[in-house]
Protein backbone atom coordinates (compact mmCIF):
# COMPACT_ATOMS: atom_id res chain seq x y z
CA UNK A 1 0.00 0.00 0.00
CA UNK A 2 1.32 3.00 -0.77
CA UNK A 3 1.36 6.33 1.11
CA UNK A 4 -0.82 8.38 -0.70
CA UNK A 5 -3.61 5.30 -0.45
CA UNK A 6 -2.99 5.46 3.61
CA UNK A 7 -3.11 8.83 3.53
CA UNK A 8 -6.47 9.18 0.87
CA UNK A 9 -7.78 6.39 3.48
CA UNK A 10 -6.67 8.51 6.87
CA UNK A 11 -8.27 11.57 4.89
CA UNK A 12 -11.49 10.09 4.06
CA UNK A 13 -11.93 8.75 7.53
CA UNK A 14 -11.48 12.32 9.09
CA UNK A 15 -13.90 13.82 6.43
CA UNK A 16 -15.95 10.72 7.21
CA UNK A 17 -15.61 11.65 10.82
CA UNK A 18 -16.33 15.32 10.52
CA UNK A 19 -19.28 15.03 8.54
CA UNK A 20 -20.51 12.01 10.68
CA UNK A 21 -19.61 15.02 13.67
CA UNK A 22 -20.87 17.68 12.35
CA UNK A 23 -24.28 15.56 11.26
CA UNK A 24 -24.77 15.08 15.14
CA UNK A 25 -23.82 18.99 15.99
CA UNK A 26 -26.80 19.79 13.23
CA UNK A 27 -28.47 17.17 14.63
CA UNK A 28 -28.23 18.46 18.27
CA UNK A 29 -28.78 22.09 17.14
CA UNK A 30 -31.67 21.19 15.45
CA UNK A 31 -33.25 19.37 18.47
CA UNK A 32 -31.92 22.18 20.84
CA UNK A 33 -33.35 25.17 18.37
CA UNK A 34 -37.29 22.87 17.85
CA UNK A 35 -36.81 22.62 22.18
CA UNK A 36 -35.97 26.54 22.06
CA UNK A 37 -39.02 27.08 19.71
CA UNK A 38 -41.44 24.70 21.63
CA UNK A 39 -40.61 25.93 24.86
CA UNK A 40 -40.82 29.96 23.36
CA UNK A 41 -44.50 28.98 21.87
CA UNK A 42 -45.74 27.23 24.72
CA UNK A 43 -44.34 30.26 26.86
CA UNK A 44 -46.07 32.30 24.51
CA UNK A 45 -49.07 30.75 24.71
CA UNK A 46 -49.45 31.12 28.37
CA UNK A 47 -48.03 34.78 28.29
CA UNK A 48 -50.82 35.19 25.50
CA UNK A 49 -53.08 33.27 27.90
CA UNK A 50 -52.79 35.38 31.14
CA UNK A 51 -52.17 38.41 28.98
CA UNK A 52 -56.07 37.84 27.53
CA UNK A 53 -57.19 36.71 30.86
CA UNK A 54 -55.78 39.83 32.52
CA UNK A 55 -57.53 42.04 29.81
CA UNK A 56 -60.40 40.00 30.01
CA UNK A 57 -60.44 40.38 33.74
CA UNK A 58 -59.62 43.95 33.85
CA UNK A 59 -62.86 44.24 30.99
CA UNK A 60 -65.33 42.77 32.64
CA UNK A 61 -64.47 44.51 36.17
CA UNK A 62 -65.19 47.60 33.89
CA UNK A 63 -67.94 46.45 32.09
CA UNK A 64 -69.69 45.44 35.72
CA UNK A 65 -68.70 48.93 37.50
CA UNK A 66 -70.01 50.81 34.86
CA UNK A 67 -73.67 48.81 34.55
CA UNK A 68 -73.60 48.69 38.69
CA UNK A 69 -73.48 52.84 38.01
CA UNK A 70 -76.25 52.78 35.91
CA UNK A 71 -77.77 50.28 37.50
CA UNK A 72 -77.68 52.72 40.19
CA UNK A 73 -78.69 55.78 38.45
CA UNK A 74 -81.73 53.85 36.88
CA UNK A 75 -83.03 52.69 40.71
CA UNK A 76 -82.27 56.57 42.05
CA UNK A 77 -84.63 57.36 39.11
CA UNK A 78 -87.30 55.23 39.37
CA UNK A 79 -87.19 56.43 43.38
CA UNK A 80 -86.88 60.05 42.25
CA UNK A 81 -90.16 59.43 39.58
CA UNK A 82 -91.85 57.44 42.28
CA UNK A 83 -91.47 59.63 45.46
CA UNK A 84 -92.59 62.40 42.75
CA UNK A 85 -95.15 60.39 42.11
CA UNK A 86 -96.01 59.39 45.91
CA UNK A 87 -95.94 63.00 47.08
CA UNK A 88 -98.04 64.44 43.81
CA UNK A 89 -101.02 62.01 45.49
CA UNK A 90 -100.38 63.10 48.98
CA UNK A 91 -100.17 66.67 48.26
CA UNK A 92 -103.73 66.57 46.16
CA UNK A 93 -104.97 64.50 48.98
CA UNK A 94 -103.86 67.23 51.49
CA UNK A 95 -106.02 69.95 49.31
CA UNK A 96 -108.91 67.76 49.64
CA UNK A 97 -108.31 67.42 53.14
CA UNK A 98 -108.23 71.25 53.27
CA UNK A 99 -111.25 71.42 51.53
CA UNK A 100 -113.15 68.86 54.07
CA UNK A 101 -111.90 71.07 57.04
CA UNK A 102 -113.63 74.40 55.16
CA UNK A 103 -116.80 71.95 55.06
CA UNK A 104 -119.74 71.83 57.20
CA UNK A 105 -119.04 68.34 58.26
CA UNK A 106 -115.88 68.90 59.49
CA UNK A 107 -116.88 70.57 62.69
CA UNK A 108 -118.64 67.29 63.83
CA UNK A 109 -115.58 64.79 62.95
CA UNK A 110 -113.62 67.33 65.04
CA UNK A 111 -116.09 67.16 68.22
CA UNK A 112 -115.99 63.26 67.59
CA UNK A 113 -112.04 63.42 67.70
CA UNK A 114 -112.29 65.29 70.98
CA UNK A 115 -114.85 62.68 72.52
CA UNK A 116 -112.52 60.25 71.70
CA UNK A 117 -109.55 61.67 73.29
CA UNK A 118 -111.95 63.01 76.28
CA UNK A 119 -113.18 59.12 76.77
CA UNK A 120 -109.12 58.53 77.35
CA UNK A 121 -108.16 61.39 79.63
CA UNK A 122 -111.05 60.82 81.45
CA UNK A 123 -111.60 63.30 84.38
CA UNK A 124 -107.66 64.24 84.11
CA UNK A 125 -107.10 67.97 82.84
CA UNK A 126 -105.34 68.29 79.64
CA UNK A 127 -104.58 70.38 76.63
CA UNK A 128 -105.85 70.30 73.20
CA UNK A 129 -103.80 71.90 70.46
CA UNK A 130 -105.81 72.91 67.00
CA UNK A 131 -104.76 74.62 63.42
CA UNK A 132 -104.99 78.16 64.26
CA UNK A 133 -108.63 78.44 62.04
CA UNK A 134 -109.83 76.16 64.65
CA UNK A 135 -109.78 78.29 67.78
CA UNK A 136 -113.75 78.96 66.91
CA UNK A 137 -114.48 75.40 68.16
CA UNK A 138 -112.47 75.55 71.40
CA UNK A 139 -116.08 75.77 73.53
CA UNK A 140 -117.48 72.49 71.77
CA UNK A 141 -114.01 71.27 71.94
CA UNK A 142 -114.25 71.56 76.18
CA UNK A 143 -117.36 70.70 76.34
CA UNK A 144 -116.51 66.77 75.59
CA UNK A 145 -114.01 66.54 77.71
CA UNK A 146 -115.06 65.84 82.30
CA UNK A 147 -111.66 67.34 83.09
CA UNK A 148 -110.16 70.77 82.57
CA UNK A 149 -109.15 71.67 79.07
CA UNK A 150 -107.50 74.55 77.40
CA UNK A 151 -107.47 74.52 73.69
CA UNK A 152 -104.24 75.98 71.88
CA UNK A 153 -103.41 76.35 68.05
CA UNK A 154 -100.65 74.85 67.09
CA UNK A 155 -98.73 75.62 64.17
CA UNK A 156 -97.88 71.86 62.93
CA UNK A 157 -100.89 71.15 62.68
CA UNK A 158 -101.81 72.18 59.30
CA UNK A 159 -105.15 70.32 57.46
CA UNK A 160 -107.28 69.43 60.57
CA UNK A 161 -107.97 67.52 63.64
CA UNK A 162 -106.75 67.73 67.28
CA UNK A 163 -104.04 66.77 69.32
CA UNK A 164 -104.37 65.84 73.68
CA UNK A 165 -101.88 65.90 75.78
CA UNK A 166 -102.31 64.83 79.50
CA UNK A 167 -99.36 65.82 81.64
CA UNK A 168 -100.85 62.75 84.47
CA UNK A 169 -101.49 60.23 82.21
CA UNK A 170 -98.10 61.32 79.99
CA UNK A 171 -100.22 60.47 77.23
CA UNK A 172 -100.76 62.51 73.80
CA UNK A 173 -103.59 60.72 71.81
CA UNK A 174 -103.37 62.32 68.13
CA UNK A 175 -106.00 62.91 65.91
CA UNK A 176 -104.67 65.17 63.52
CA UNK A 177 -105.43 64.68 59.79
CA UNK A 178 -101.78 65.79 59.12
CA UNK A 179 -100.82 62.67 60.93
CA UNK A 180 -103.72 60.23 59.93
CA UNK A 181 -102.44 61.29 56.36
CA UNK A 182 -98.80 61.04 56.79
CA UNK A 183 -99.39 57.68 58.44
CA UNK A 184 -100.64 56.67 54.87
CA UNK A 185 -97.95 57.39 53.06
CA UNK A 186 -96.20 54.06 53.61
CA UNK A 187 -99.15 51.55 53.17
CA UNK A 188 -100.04 53.30 49.90
CA UNK A 189 -96.44 52.63 48.94
CA UNK A 190 -96.57 49.14 49.72
CA UNK A 191 -100.74 48.71 48.76
CA UNK A 192 -100.32 50.00 45.10
CA UNK A 193 -97.06 47.76 44.73
CA UNK A 194 -94.64 50.85 44.36
CA UNK A 195 -92.18 48.81 46.08
CA UNK A 196 -88.62 49.29 44.70
CA UNK A 197 -86.19 46.17 44.19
Amino acid sequence: MSADYKSGNFLDAIKKYNEEERAKVIAEMEQKRAKAVKDAKAKGERDAEKYIKKNLSAEKTEITAKYAVKTLDAQGEIFRTRDEMVDEVFKRSADKLREFSASSEYKDKLLAFAKEIADSFKDNSCVVYVKEDDLKYADDIKSAFSGSVEVQSDVKIRLGGLRGYCKALRIVADDTLDSKLENKRQWFVDNIDLKIS
